[in-house]
């Protein structure tokens, strides 16, 4: 059976206490970071031109097409599903970097904290961010830190939270 360090100088309240205050702190730089992060993606945009030339398209930051210009006179003679396969090319190439600018910000947002590893990541609705055509996000891609906390909340409510 091991013993809890007593109240202290170096006891396990003073150091329950330096926990919390850093976790305050991360979570302080965690939530400026995120408010950041969020206001440089409003202000994102992508022009993106079709490999044939035909269209240029302005994608916005959650994946919406704001524009669409045709470019030159090759458009006159394409057919109609040549020209719909260029306008969603090139769509699909601006949202491709929606999503690779959405990430570039947030991605970091997105791990522990090197101050207190058991505080996963923001969980970051990649959705709003990027719109529909984000990733899902699966289960096994969370942090192990994350699923221990878990682990030891759940073993402290069956136990009946004395250790």
């Amino acid at each position: 059976m091991t013993q809890e360090p007593e109240s202290g100088p170096d006891g396990y309240a003073e150091q329950l206490e330096r926990r919390l205050s850093r976790a305050r702190t991360e979570l302080a730089a965690a939530e400026r970071d995120a408010a950041r992060a969020e206001a440089d993606m409003g202000d994102f945009s992508s022009a993106t031109v079709s490999k044939d030339g035909s269209v240029e398209v302005i994608v916005g930051p959650r994946g919406e097409l704001s524009d669409l210009r045709f470019l030159g006179a090759k458009f006159r003679e394409m057919s109609s599903g040549e020209l719909s396969a260029a306008i969603i090319e090139a769509v699909e190439e601006g949202r491709a970097q929606a999503r690779r600018e959405a990430a570039r910000h947030f991605r970091p947002l997105d791990t522990p904290g090197p101050q207190v590893p058991e505080l996963a990541g923001l969980d970051v609705d990649w959705a709003r961010f990027v719109g529909p055509s984000a990733p899902a996000r699966s289960s096994s891609s969370w942090p192990a830190a994350r699923t221990r906390l878990h682990d030891e909340i759940a073993d402290d409510e069956e136990d009946g939270g004395a250790r």
